[in-house]
């Protein structure tokens, strides 16, 4: 990531600020995760990726199950510290994170620079780093001190006198000028140029004041645009994403755009479509290796038991020249091995001699041929006709542990097809919004309902979330949620019925088997928790005093459907009239008798999400699935 990228990813990130730290994982060493419970945007999770991308995650990437000794050991400084700063270090690739626990301030320093490394640092002493490392003039390792790497130019800082003067100071072309000296990095040393219209390979200080102006007119406008109009998108070539951009960029200017409400949203598309190298399996690799090596070995035995059925094929094709070299052969015994040798030589057609083994090399019909010269010519071929035997009586064992590997690395192989396509479908969680402590869903006019899980709850979405634009619901039953419709003033009739609706699927009429019921919705001000002499009103309960507006002969009938909400996929499940509005794939449920966990699992699998999204959005009671749509 540029400077640039992290100007505009700073802005993003001070969602952060006024949170609190809650779970630290570290995981292959290079990646990190801080998920941070913000004060209006929920949870949060700060993806740290390679070292090298920093963004937040739309939805929470596979961690490990077991906390590495770097992350346990964050957690125990960080866990419920309040996040006060997320800033920029000047305009270096630095982003720098305060905290605060008690009377312990910390920084989570994250350097993207060089091989990238996240550092805590309290009261000036790293605590503990990602990476080690030693430089000319500093070094990060846990208990040293935490100094920067050198001030580089501001940017953001200079007037137009101050860019003039590097300008002017400059030997270099214009856009290594700016690259370099301005601290902006190629691709925005190129881009400032285009908007200025100035000639890149130009002396810097050969511009003429106009041009100066216009340059950092132009720089001013791009920063202005990162910190202020930020547009992420990714930039396509032949479909595929080559770039992600926080702004609109003049070189990318022919290129086809995909664009993101979030620069962290286009950074992790970006990254998700990339292709990275396949990791094979060991074991594979391993039998792969092992097949390969008993192959080599096979193909030494037969080409072993050739050549003694070839040497023997040959003395029996020269039977009289073989016998003739036998014969002269046999003064080579009683006599020293130097003798030997000497007198071997000179008979014609022998290579050499090896007394100790009684054997002689001879070219006998054009092959070279291994003879022992105290046994006849059918004694030699017999020999070498029972070698080669040996040999491929050896290889079938080698043969039947080569079929055993193969046989073993065909299970791996559709093993490992198998776990792709399980990984390929496996559940991923959805992105999560703050909404969803409670039960919710979002009605047909599109808005936001809120129901609560429990008596806690209850009171939470009550004293929380009820304000005076809002409507409140409740079920005609005792025990019932207390649900609440955002900015239920402006709703519609069939809004309001799809809120009683909901508020009646969520009491003990579902768990009872009806098939319908009576709900009722008031004014905010007809809902309190003062009660009257003698009266007590338990935890999660409200008094409702006045008119109440009741519907009745609600269906109970509720539908589970994938929607999209601010750009992400969620599954909702809500009346069949706010499911179907925004759903092409839905189920429509009812009380019934088939298991609520059985049926959960079942919709989790059909969704593609874990099992625990659906079981939190369900009513109470088990269910019955009485219709589908577009799924199989």
């Amino acid at each position: 990531m540029s400077a640039f990228d992290i100007l505009a990813m700073v802005g993003e990130l001070q969602v952060l600020v006024g949170g609190y730290m809650d779970k630290i994982f570290h995981w292959d060493g290079r990646n990190v995760l801080l998920r941070i419970n913000t004060p209006t945007d929920g949870r949060k999770e700060l993806v740290l990726q390679d070292l090298k991308w920093l963004y937040l995650a739309p939805e929470r990437p596979e961690t490990p199950d077991f906390p590495s000794q770097f992350a346990v050991n964050l957690r125990k400084h960080l866990t419920n510290a309040r996040v006060t700063s997320v800033q920029q270090r000047e305009f270096d690739r630095i982003v720098v994170m305060e905290l605060e626990k008690g009377p312990v301030t910390y920084q989570i320093v994250i350097e993207l620079f060089g091989g990238g490394n996240l550092i805590v640092v309290s009261e000036g002493k790293i605590i503990n780093s990602v990476t080690s490392r030693k430089w000319r003039y500093r070094e990060v390792r846990p208990g040293s001190d935490y100094s920067f790497p050198p001030s580089r130019t501001d940017p953001r800082d200079m007037d137009i006198d101050a860019f003039r003067h590097t300008m002017m100071d400059s030997s270099s072309d214009t856009v290594r000028t700016l690259a370099t000296a301005i601290n902006l990095g190629g691709q925005y040393a190129e881009e400032t140029c285009l908007r200025a219209e100035v000639d890149k390979a130009r002396k810097a200080k050969e511009l003429s004041e106009e041009e100066m102006g216009g340059l950092h007119q132009a720089l001013v406008l791009l920063l202005r645009e990162a910190q202020e109009n930020r547009q992420p998108r990714e930039v396509l070539k032949n479909g595929k994403p080559v770039d992600v951009t926080s702004i609109p960029l003049i070189q990318y200017v022919d290129e086809e755009a995909r664009e993101h409400n979030t620069y962290s949203d286009a950074l992790h598309a970006y990254l998700s479509s990339r292709e990275l190298p396949v990791k094979e399996d060991p074991e594979l690799a391993r039998l792969k290796r092992q097949l390969e090596r008993q192959q080599e070995a096979i193909d030494a035995q037969e080409a072993k038991a050739r050549t003694f059925v070839e040497m023997a094929e040959a003395i029996y094709s020269d039977y009289m020249g073989t016998e003739a070299i036998l014969n002269a052969a046999e003064k080579l015994n009683g006599i020293s091995w130097e003798q030997a040798r000497e007198e071997g030589a000179k008979i014609p057609g022998v290579i050499s001699i090896d007394p100790k083994e009684h054997t002689l090399r001879a070219m006998i019909a054009g092959k070279e041929v291994i003879l022992d010269y105290n046994v006849g010519v059918d004694g030699n071929a017999d020999r070498m006709y029972q070698t080669s035997k040996e040999f491929r009586d050896k290889m079938e064992g080698a043969k039947q542990a080569i079929q055993e590997t193969k046989t073993r690395l065909a299970k791996r192989k559709k093993e490992g097809e198998r776990q792709k396509q399980v990984e390929k479908h496996t559940a991923s969680k959805t992105k999560e919004f703050w909404f969803e402590r409670y039960k919710w869903f979002i009605t047909t006019g599109g808005k936001l309902v809120l129901s609560g899980r429990d008596a806690r709850t209850n009171d939470q979405v009550v004293k929380k979330h009820l304000k005076t634009t809002d409507r409140y619901a409740h079920a005609d039953l005792h025990g019932a949620p207390s649900v609440v419709i955002k900015e239920g003033e402006s709703a519609t009739d069939e809004d309001m019925e799809e809120v009683c609706a909901f508020a009646l699927a969520h009491s003990k009429a579902w768990t009872a088997g009806a098939r319908e019921g009576t709900a009722y919705w008031v004014l905010p001000d007809q809902v309190s928790k003062m009660a009257q002499a003698g009266e007590f009103v338990p935890r999660g309960a409200f008094i409702i005093r006045g008119k109440r507006n009741y519907l009745n002969h609600l269906p109970l009938k509720m539908a589970v459907g994938e929607i999209e909400h601010e750009g992400a996929r969620k599954i909702m499940c809500g009346p069949p009239t706010s499911v179907l509005a925004r759903s092409e794939r839905y189920v429509i449920i009812q009380p019934g008798k088939s298991d609520r966990s059985k049926v959960s699992a079942q919709l989790s699998r059909t969704f593609e999400v874990p099992e625990e999204e659906i079981s939190r959005i369900l009513p109470p009671g088990d269910v019955e699935i009485v219709e589908k749509k577009g799924l199989e």
